[in-house]
């Protein structure tokens, strides 16, 4: 107790903080070790933890994964309408399946950024085996894309036709096109590699020369010139294609025939003083961090886990402040109901 001479005195900690007596890991660190999950796998998660704080099982941790990562895919699926993002960046990738009815799971993830300030961007959805069309059916119900919303990714088809619907319009990354090209080129096994290369170093200069000469004419509102560019870069791939289709390279000429238009869309928009990407850098980071945790091979996922860790690895990457509102909300919540 206090006394004249020394105003201080003890109090156990229990009184002024409650904790949840049905669980024997607070929510806070139960929070924690999922945070490690995402980055590492449960074994690995459960050692890192232990060198500051005792861990829970890799059983339990798994378990909170799927709790909170499906607690936080509602959370943000319950911001998203009226999102209204002006440029949808989506991707897909594969991996491998521990369920009994599918050898690899189908991982679409969907980035929004909107432009009228600065630019934002926010995790629009993660998905596993559902169909590119549903996504974004789902996404435009809710106004989480705008109608007239600018799609950029690489050239696959049921993706691109799934959000290039109405007004919205199609900017195919020009990073890639080199990439695929040279695909394209190997499969029609009509030119050495030697010949091979200089194509597709030809096709590419031409792309990243509009690039540049729209970073260089855009701000002084050069119109002229920036349509200039344009119109050559599309005569430039047109001639390009007709040649590889004379030289036995159908493929490659297809290809290039059938995205022309889309690599300058970009390009279009800026003689407006609209900015749209030209690379879907954003989202490939994303694949990249889903290609670290989830895509070595011995690892196999269930789809409501590797849906559940996927909401919390992209939140963080994608939207760190959203992650941090729900970790709030989360933590406010438990020490209400403890209290209570």
């Amino acid at each position: 107790a206090a006394t004249e001479d020394d105003p201080t005195y003890f109090r156990p900690l229990e009184d002024l903080v409650e904790f949840d007596g049905q669980r024997i890991y607070q929510e806070d660190v139960s929070l924690q070790s999922t945070d490690l999950a995402t980055s590492l796998s449960f074994r690995d998660a459960v050692a890192h933890g232990d060198g500051f704080t005792p861990m829970p099982s890799k059983t339990t941790i798994n378990r909170r994964v799927r709790e909170y990562g499906s607690k936080l895919g509602d959370f943000v699926r319950g911001r998203l309408p009226g999102t209204n993002a002006d440029t949808v960046v989506p991707d897909g990738t594969k991996c491998h399946s521990q369920d009994d009815h599918c050898t690899y799971h189908d991982v679409n993830v969907t980035l929004g950024q909107t432009t009228e300030e600065d630019t934002e961007t926010t995790l629009l959805d993660v998905n596993l085996n559902d169909s590119w069309d549903e996504t974004a059916a789902t996404l435009g119900e809710i106004e989480a894309i705008t109608d007239d919303a600018t799609v950029v990714s690489d050239a696959e088809n049921a993706l691109v036709d799934a959000f290039e619907k109405g007004d919205r319009s199609h900017q195919l990354d020009l990073v890639h096109v080199g990439r695929t090209l040279g695909y394209k080129l190997w499969k029609d096994d009509a030119f050495p590699l030697s010949e091979r290369k200089a194509i597709v170093s030809g096709v590419t200069n031409d792309l990243f020369h509009l690039k540049n000469s729209v970073a260089l004419h855009a701000p002084r509102n050069e119109r002229l010139a920036i349509r200039e560019r344009i119109d050559q870069t599309l005569e430039n791939l047109r001639k390009e294609a007709w040649r590889l289709e004379c030289q036995d390279s159908p493929k490659a000429a297809t290809y290039l025939r059938e995205w022309a238009e889309a690599t300058v869309t970009f390009a279009e928009f800026a003689l407006d003083q609209q900015q749209v990407p030209w690379t879907s850098n954003v989202v490939e980071r994303a694949m990249g961090e889903i290609s670290k945790r989830c895509k070595n091979q011995w690892m196999r996922w269930s789809e409501a886990g590797l849906e559940s860790l996927l909401w919390l690895n992209l939140v963080q990457y994608a939207d760190p402040e959203q992650f941090a509102a729900f970790a709030d909300e989360l933590l406010e919540r438990s020490a209400k109901t403890a209290i209570t």
